[in-house]
């Protein structure tokens, strides 16, 4: 009777700590009902998301938290600011860089890690298609009473079969915090001065003059008539448009080293020095 009394204190013991166990990597008991609640809940929002994005529904803006919307507009505007190809080159949620197709599966799912108390989970899982298979993580958080998509990992596998991860949030904070030099760093403030194209002997010609308060003057060097224009900035461009006047802007792109700006039909103008 003691030796059976024993072992079913050491059996009660073992479970007890296998249950602690648990519940330290994921944050619950994986019986717990709360915990199975979470699980199903998640597993859900991540089958709607796709099912709206391959029925091309709208809404899908609640299944990701604010951070996480407000660090994406931030990105599309700076994206807006360049004349390459800015940080987005392929659909946020399916990596693909065409129009999705109409027939997503997530399949393979694991919870990696849940918190139902601190409300964080990590999500494994696959994202299969007719166009490609991706494989990816999502970090959520619970917002508004929701769960919802605070980052996404992406599983890349690269020529010797290994898989890489990218962090998203970190990836697009690191793109945010970019020196702007060069890209948006042009102001009216520092962009104001006189322009002049040249001819073969290095004589001046023709002449832009760039005010501070966005507007400007046109005008061949000697001569007392001019235009004038209002221009704007993009990013590392200069556009003027003739004041009053319906016409296309000529725009030119402002290159730092020559202090010159140059339009596409080759035509540039120099920085003047102004003692």
């Amino acid at each position: 009777m003691i030796m059976l009394l024993l072992c079913v204190i050491t059996s009660a013991s073992c479970n007890s700590k296998q249950r602690q166990t648990l519940a330290g990597s994921t944050g619950v008991v994986a019986d717990d009902p709360t915990a199975v609640k979470a699980k199903e809940d998640i597993a859900g929002r991540i089958k709607n998301l796709y099912a709206k994005i391959a029925q091309k529904e709208e809404g899908i803006e609640s299944y990701a938290c604010h951070t996480w919307w407000n660090t994406v507009a931030a990105v599309d505007k700076k994206d807006a600011e360049v004349e390459e190809i800015g940080f987005f080159n392929d659909d946020l949620w399916t990596q693909m860089q065409d129009e999705n197709p109409d027939d997503f599966e997530v399949r393979d799912m694991k919870f990696l890690q849940l918190d139902v108390e601190k409300g964080t989970a990590l999500v494994d899982f696959v994202l299969w298609s007719s166009v490609q298979t991706i494989h990816q993580k999502f970090a959520f958080c619970r917002e508004d009473g929701d769960w919802r998509v605070h980052n996404i990992i992406r599983c890349d596998t690269d020529f010797d079969g290994h898989e890489t991860e990218t962090d998203m949030m970190q990836a697009m904070q690191d793109y945010l915090a970019e020196s702007q030099e060069g890209t948006s760093g042009l102001t009216y403030a520092n962009m104001e001065g006189i322009y002049d194209s040249l001819d073969e002997n290095m004589n001046s010609e023709s002449r832009f003059c760039l005010n501070a308060d966005g507007t400007a003057t046109w005008g061949m060097v000697g001569s007392l008539n001019y235009t004038e224009y209002t221009y704007t900035i993009k990013g590392n461009t200069i556009c003027l448009k003739p004041k009053d006047v319906d016409s296309e802007e000529d725009c030119y792109e402002y290159d730092e080293d020559t202090r010159s700006l140059k339009n596409e039909q080759g035509a540039v103008y120099y920085r003047q020095i102004v003692d």
